[in-house]
């Protein structure tokens, strides 16, 4: 009756964060380079693997859920059940040759339920932000005869993952894993060109919107081999399909007045609305190998390689011409005792990462590139097997080269992994 309680309790609590979750990962991330595409995609899928460089493929274990790889389900234990939640809060600095300008931002960045079905099934089910669009920029120019223009560029939103997965193992050492995902959210760009010291030319404001939502799918595999001495490694694999987001578009264009004493725009004239026939956004094919080395409680060490076909993305039937995306992680872990006693200190897991990525983008002739530098620990609760986890990633997006922008970032993530022994027969009444 406690264990049923409990769950109450933590699904009752995922109601009251899934529209946190859903609303503030559309909050802006106040990054320029998410005017591109879908937006900057999130790229993590927990606290845990953020401080292991984001590598994710061929990591499993029974504490944490990895929706990265749905084969890694199949590490829960037969009488646990897993639930992971995280906050996660980014500042950054853009900088341009002559300029710079701090921003900040901060989401739920995940929320997962892992459990077991039968000996030879394992589930998991969760919601995650997948990608944000969050900017704003503006641009001065003085035209003979008109004055100073302004020109202001503005967008919000991003796509959420909601996700039911399930795992298997067919043969010895082998699991298999697939996750069915509802893609969801929207999008909306503006752009605006003002005239401050002009009163005979009006302000010209254009807004695309567009709703998008689509079941996908994606796959993966884990092997793995124990060796001698309570040492083990691992293999992973992933495949997500090209596959289609169905999308609705409406694009509207009129002329307004500012009001700057209640800063508030004035409609003046609507020149145009459009409401497109149902379209698509073509994600892309991916595909990751991972491959761990560890000793049991102990240790271990990972790396990734990640490849994402992003030239076949299109976007409401546009192709907005994007490139192949790769991503390299390294990571590991420690913790200096295999057991639970002993001083604190030597039970806390130590964590460190490194990842780089060569993102779709390629502006002026630069590609532009991702570097990142995290640590972490996991921090074990009191007569428990689970973990205040928290995160830090450092690192830089983009250069200050041909006119472009530079990018430095901070992201801290905070969040518990609870895991609690709920399905064991009472042998006393």
């Amino acid at each position: 009756m406690k264990h049923i309680k409990v769950i109450r309790k933590l699904i009752l609590a995922a109601a009251l964060l899934l529209p946190s979750l859903v609303a503030t990962s559309q909050v802006s991330i106040s990054s320029p380079y998410s005017i591109f595409g879908i937006g900057n995609l999130y790229g993590v899928s927990s606290q845990m693997n953020m401080a292991i460089g984001g590598a994710s493929t061929a990591f499993r274990s029974p504490y944490f859920i990895n929706p990265a790889n749905p084969a890694s389900y199949m590490a829960f234990d037969t009488n646990s059940f897993v639930f992971d939640a995280a906050f996660n809060l980014r500042t950054a600095t853009l900088q341009t040759t002559d300029q710079s300008q701090k921003t900040r931002s901060g989401t739920i960045s995940n929320l997962y339920f892992g459990f077991p079905v039968t000996k030879w099934w394992r589930a998991s089910l969760g919601v995650l932000p997948y990608s944000n669009v969050g900017y704003e920029m503006q641009g001065n120019q003085v035209i003979p005869d008109v004055g100073k223009t302004v020109s202001v560029y503005k967008g919000s939103g991003g796509l959420n993952k909601a996700y039911i997965g399930s795992a298997f193992s067919p043969v010895k050492n082998l699991s298999v894993g697939i996750n069915m995902s509802y893609l969801f959210g929207n999008i909306v760009k503006q752009r605006a060109v003002t005239f401050p010291d002009s009163g005979t030319y009006a302000n010209t404001m254009v807004k695309s919107s567009a709703r998008l939502s689509k079941l996908n799918f994606d796959i993966g595999l884990i092997y793995r081999k124990n060796l001698k001495e309570g040492r083990f490694m691992q293999v992973g694999l992933t495949y997500n399909p090209k596959q289609d987001v169905d999308g609705q578009a409406e694009l509207l264009s009129y002329t307004y007045a500012y009001n700057y004493s209640s800063n508030l725009e004035q409609v003046k004239d609507t020149i145009s609305y459009f409401k497109g026939s149902s379209s698509q956004v073509t994600l892309p094919t991916a595909f990751g190998a991972g491959f761990m080395l560890g000793s049991a409680n102990r240790w271990f060490a990972t790396a990734d390689v990640n490849y994402q076909k992003w030239s076949e993305f299109r976007y409401l039937g546009d192709n907005p011409g994007l490139k192949d995306n790769l991503r390299v992680s390294l990571g590991g872990q420690f913790r200096p005792s295999p057991v639970d006693i002993g001083k604190y200190y030597e039970r806390i897991n130590y964590r460190a990462g490194f990842r780089f990525e060569q993102s779709y983008l390629e502006i002026q002739n630069t590609r532009i590139n991702d570097f990142g530098l995290s640590f972490g620990v996991g921090l074990p609760m009191k007569k428990s097997k689970s973990t205040i986890n928290i995160a830090v990633e450092m690192g830089t997006q983009g250069t200050t080269n041909n006119g472009l922008i530079k990018e430095k970032y901070v992201r801290f993530t905070i969040g518990s992994s609870l895991q609690e022994r709920w399905f064991l027969k009472r042998r006393f009444n």
